[in-house]
């Protein structure tokens, strides 16, 4: 157990760094690329990138931490059974979830943009589109990894991290490297692709967590058959518990990015403003 522990933990925290690292140095090679439209191009990224941050962390920050609590609270009373029926409700909550942030960022997508200090409000109104997918499907891949992690499995999580980032990255490279220099089209066209690659970044994770599940299948069948038998309890009082649990880290994890929001959406009405143009 201690062994698998220090493993996971390594894991979670290369897995962390490592892919915030890639984050960062990848900008380096996707910017040579657009020459002298790399301002306007780092602009749109930037303008659908903000608010598809913002509501990714209202959508998972927390989460993950939370369910782990759960599961860990109740494999250690030997209620695995338990943790299965949470996982349950909880992947279904978390669909929903991603629907009504994906939904509520598509349908604010032409405001966010006509408030961004782009030139083009269409080019990031698109721009922000092509992340909605992204935004549907990821909250429930993070309760999968809570989940993990409430069975004291750390590994996945960092592990799908490095997958995440890794896949994302060479797809926006790529892309972008083909969209300009093979076919010849607009930066734009290349900015959209390059936002379209946390979509294909998550679907690796996802592979990844499902093709490491089916290899613990047969441990967790064991914990399921020796657990006590499921104890019934209120799955909207359960819910509000994890919620009120998540709402501290949903603050604090999100309180850049809200600035960083705030600033995206005022900056070009109060510049506008200040000129008189």
């Amino acid at each position: 157990m201690k062994n698998k522990l220090l493993s996971g933990a390594f894991w979670m925290s290369f897995g962390s760094i490592f892919s915030r690292v890639l984050g960062i140095v990848y900008l380096i090679p996707w910017l040579i690329m657009f020459g002298k439209d790399q301002n306007q191009a780092q602009a749109v990224f930037n303008s659908a990138y903000t608010p598809y941050s913002l509501f990714l962390a209202l959508g998972t920050a927390g989460f993950p931490t939370a369910i782990a609590r759960q599961v860990a609270s109740y494999n250690s009373q030997n209620k695995f059974r338990n943790s299965v029926r949470i996982f349950k409700y909880g992947f279904l909550f978390m669909m929903m979830t991603g629907i009504f942030c994906g939904g509520l960022l598509y349908f604010a997508a032409p405001s966010i943009a006509a408030h961004s200090s782009v030139v083009s409000k269409d080019a990031a109104t698109t721009a922000i589109y092509y992340l909605v997918p992204t935004m549907i499907i990821l909250p429930p891949m993070s309760f999968i990894r809570g989940f993990f992690q409430g069975n004291q499995d750390m590994k996945p999580f960092g592990v799908s991290q490095l997958w995440e980032q890794f896949v994302r990255v060479l797809f926006i490279l790529s892309a972008t490297f083909v969209v300009l220099e093979v076919f010849h089209k607009s930066y734009i066209v290349a900015v959209n692709y390059s936002t379209f690659a946390t979509f294909v970044g998550t679907i690796a994770s996802y592979i990844y967590l499902l093709n490491y599940a089916r290899t613990k299948l047969p441990e967790y069948r064991m914990l399921y058959h020796d657990s006590q038998p499921v104890e019934k309890q209120n799955i909207l009082r359960l819910f509000q518990s994890i919620v009120s649990e998540a709402l501290p880290f949903v603050l604090i994890g999100s309180g850049i990015t809200i600035t960083q929001f705030f600033d995206q959406v005022t900056f070009k009405s109060i510049v506008t403003n200040l000129l008189g143009a």
